[in-house]
């Protein structure tokens, strides 16, 4: 009885709460730096539902299809199927990266799925400098939550150097702008156009 009472104890449920432990079991998420759940989509590009693993990807990844023609592919050398495989001659990890490309390519219409401007404002105004993939997301995550969100850049498009430094024949502008007005549908004030010399002056409004 003792003993069992032991084993009890020391047995525990996996937490999948718990990401530290989680990201370490799998090892392609944990290499990902944005720790997105790599099996989850994988498997459900496989199954053909390329509007559920896009989703997956938005939360943490906010532009899919420009990651996957872009991202540098960290998950890839992590991928256990180059251990796994490690004595054939052909060992290669699972292509990460254009999978999720194909989720974004061939995915249906998702923005019902997307979340909306909040209806009721909280009062409280962001300003945001540049419109790049840093203040966009900022944009992303606290509009549906009542904050106004003012986005000032110098150029005339929102996109930052996923815009202006990445060919289009390696990102076409149709991907970016189909990715940014997910965002921009969320309705931040736009100040494009309008380089900012002075942040004594942006908190002065």
């Amino acid at each position: 009885l003792i003993s069992e009472r032991v084993v009890e104890e020391e047995m525990k449920n996996t937490d999948i709460s718990a990401p530290d432990y989680f990201h370490k079991v799998v090892d392609c998420q944990w290499a990902c730096p944005a720790h997105t759940p790599v099996p989850e989509y994988i498997r459900l590009i496989a199954a053909q539902r390329y509007s559920d693993p896009y989703m997956i990807n938005w939360q943490s990844n906010v532009f899919p299809g420009v990651l996957g023609r872009t991202c540098d592919r960290p998950c890839e050398p992590a991928c256990r199927r180059g251990r796994v495989e490690e004595t054939a001659k052909s060992a290669q990890p699972v292509a990460i990266c254009r999978l999720k490309r194909v989720a974004a390519d061939n995915k249906g219409d998702i923005k019902s799925r997307l979340p909306v401007a909040a209806a009721t404002k909280n009062g409280k105004r962001i300003a945001l400098i540049g419109a790049g993939p840093a203040p966009l997301r900022v944009a992303r995550d606290l509009l549906p939550l009542g904050y106004h969100c003012v986005l000032y850049d110098s150029d005339a498009a929102a996109g930052g150097m996923m815009r202006t430094q990445i060919p289009k024949f390696r990102l076409p502008e149709t991907v970016l702008d189909e990715e940014v007005n997910y965002i921009l549908d969320l309705q931040p004030e736009l100040r494009l156009g309008q380089r900012v010399d002075s942040l004594k002056a942006i908190l002065a409004e």
